[in-house]
C-alpha cells in the first residue's frame, strides 16, 4: 500500500448542493466509481461516515444542518433526513451507523445539558431514544455482527473527564461496561473485539466484547478520532495533525495519507480500494470549507 498526500496532487475541487431525498434510491447502474484522489464540497459539516456496501451509498451526519446525508457515485450528495430538533448550542452530531434493517442510529454530543441518541427509520421518520443522561457527551458509537449498539461518552466533573462505553438499546437503556476512559472517541466492534479510541490519552485500547472490561492498551498515537477498519485487517483513524493513522494488528502506527485539514469520520470501500474521510475546517476565521476527500488504497 502507497502512502498518499492529497494536499499535494492537486485534488479538483466541486461544489456539491444537497437535494432533498427522504430516501435513498436504488445504485445507478453502472456508475462511474470515483476513487480520487478527490475533493467534494460539502454543504454542512459532515463528522461521522458509514459505507454501505449492499446499496454502494455513504451515509454522513451533518453536525452543521443536524441532518444525514448520502453520496453516491454518479449522483453525489443528497440529503436522507432531517433529524429532531437540535439543542439551543447547536447539533454536535458525532458518528453514525446503519442497522440491518436500514435503521441510521446518530449520538449528539450535546455540551454536557442536552446529549442523546436519535435514529432514522428507512422511512425517512426520526425519533429520540428515550430516557438518556443528558449530560453525557456522546461522540462515537458502532454495532456488532449481531446488531447490539455500543456508544462512547464523558462526564465533566470538576473540570475533569470521566469516559465510559456503554451497551446501547432503541428503547432507552445504557448500561456501562467499559469505564476509566478520559474522552473516548471512537467506538468500534470488529467480530469478537472492541477497540475505543481515547483521544486525550493518546490511546486506542482493545477488549473482548465478551468481557469489555478486560481493556488493554493496543496503540499509541497522537489525538486519535473516529475508527473504521481499513485493508488488510488494519484500523485507521485521523488525526488533528491533518493526517490519517493506520494502525496494524501488532498495535504498530504509520501515517496512511497526510495534508488534511481535521480528519473526523473515516469509511473504507473494500471493493473499490478506496477512503472517505470527512474532513473539518478548524479555522473558520478564514472561510470554512469542509469537505468530502476521496482517497485510492492500493
Amino acid at each position: 500500500m502507497r502512502i498518499l498526500f492529497p494536499a499535494l496532487l492537486g485534488m479538483t475541487l466541486a461544489a456539491v448542493g444537497c437535494s432533498s431525498s427522504p430516501e435513498v434510491n436504488d445504485p445507478t447502474e453502472n456508475p462511474v466509481i470515483e476513487r480520487g484522489p478527490k475533493t467534494i464540497a460539502v454543504d454542512g459539516d459532515p463528522n461521522g461516515i458509514w459505507w454501505d456496501a449492499e446499496s454502494a451509498t455513504l451515509y454522513m451526519a451533518d453536525d452543521q444542518n443536524n441532518r444525514v446525508l448520502s453520496y453516491r457515485d454518479g449522483e453525489g450528495i443528497s440529503k436522507v433526513a432531517d433529524l429532531p430538533a437540535a439543542p439551543a448550542n447547536g447539533p454536535g452530531l458525532g458518528d453514525l451507523v446503519r442497522l440491518s434493517d436500514g435503521t441510521l442510529v446518530v449520538v449528539r454530543f450535546g455540551g454536557g445539558t442536552a446529549g442523546d441518541v436519535v435514529y432514522v427509520k428507512p422511512d425517512g421518520t426520526s425519533a429520540v431514544v428515550p430516557n438518556l443522561p443528558a449530560n453525557r457527551r456522546r461522540i462515537g458509537i458502532t454495532v456488532t455482527e449481531d446488531g447490539q449498539l455500543y456508544d462512547g461518552y464523558f462526564v465533566r466533573n470538576n473540570n475533569v473527564n470521566v469516559g465510559s462505553v456503554a451497551r446501547l438499546t432503541l428503547d432507552g437503556t445504557e448500561t456501562e461496561v467499559v469505564g476509566a476512559l478520559q474522552k473516548p472517541v471512537g467506538v468500534l466492534a470488529v467480530k469478537d473485539t472492541l477497540f475505543i479510541s481515547d483521544q486525550l490519552a493518546g490511546k486506542v485500547y482493545r477488549a473482548p466484547l465478551s468481557a469489555p472490561s478486560q481493556l488493554v492498551a493496543f496503540a499509541t498515537l497522537n489525538s486519535p478520532d473516529l475508527l473504521t477498519v481499513g485493508p488488510n485487517d488494519t484500523l485507521l483513524t485521523g488525526s488533528r495533525d491533518g493526517t490519517v493513522l493506520s494502525i496494524r494488528q501488532t498495535g504498530e502506527v504509520s501515517v496512511l495519507a497526510g495534508g488534511f485539514q481535521e480528519p473526523h469520520g473515516l469509511a473504507y470501500d473494500a471493493k473499490n480500494k478506496r477512503l472517505f474521510i470527512a474532513d473539518h475546517d478548524g479555522t473558520p476565521e478564514d472561510g470554512t470549507n469542509h469537505t468530502l476527500r476521496i482517497i485510492p488504497l492500493e
